[in-house]
């Protein structure tokens, strides 16, 4: 198969899988961006990288928003959101992260595979993709696809964390090349 097909056959498997996730918990997790004084994100891997994308972007539109570990990164209040995303939601520094955050008071949303994992149970809301896991035995809902390990997860992070980023600045009427005055040109 030929890399082209593969990444149509990918592109489609992804649609399947955002196609599938709740609206209302994108909502909670705009309204929570929207209300945060500063915003925080944090995984592991390649969900890291996913939500250092949304980071970014959000600084675009002119919010505060940091990445948890960073060295500039300042401390966690009880006014701040934070977004952490883990395809299992059993990722030990994820937890420790969240339950630290979760004494000091701030609202945590995890993006996750499992609704009933320990770091969906520490959030406040969660925004659930039923992408493919190899956690679980493959069936109607979790079906491998063509691409490895959890790549599903990860580049539905990514397209969902993009696409709300339009929705961000439409309401917030920022043309999003007026958003680009704000990265980074030092490079």
């Amino acid at each position: 198969m030929e890399t082209k097909e593969v990444a149509y056959t990918a592109a489609m498997e992804l649609a399947n899988t955002l196609k599938n996730i709740d609206q209302e918990e994108i909502d909670r997790l705009a309204t929570g961006i929207k209300q945060a004084k500063r915003i925080f994100v944090s995984g592991a891997g390649r969900s890291l990288l996913m939500l250092k994308g949304l980071a970014m972007r959000l600084m675009h539109l002119g919010y505060d928003v940091y990445v948890v570990g960073e060295v500039t990164t300042p401390a966690f209040l009880p006014d701040d959101l934070l977004i952490l995303a883990s395809a299992s939601g059993e990722t030990t520094s994820l937890i420790n992260t969240a339950s630290k955050a979760r004494e000091i008071g701030g609202e945590i949303i995890s993006l996750t595979i499992f609704p009933e994992s320990t770091l969906a149970k520490l959030s406040a809301g969660i925004i659930r993709i039923p992408a493919y896991t190899d956690k679980l035995p493959e069936s109607g809902e979790n079906q491998k696809g063509i691409l490895p390990g959890g790549s599903m997860f990860e580049e539905a992070v990514l397209l969902l964390a993009d696409s709300l980023i339009v929705e961000l600045a439409l309401e917030q009427k920022i043309p999003t090349d007026r958003a680009f005055e704000k990265h980074a040109n030092l490079e």
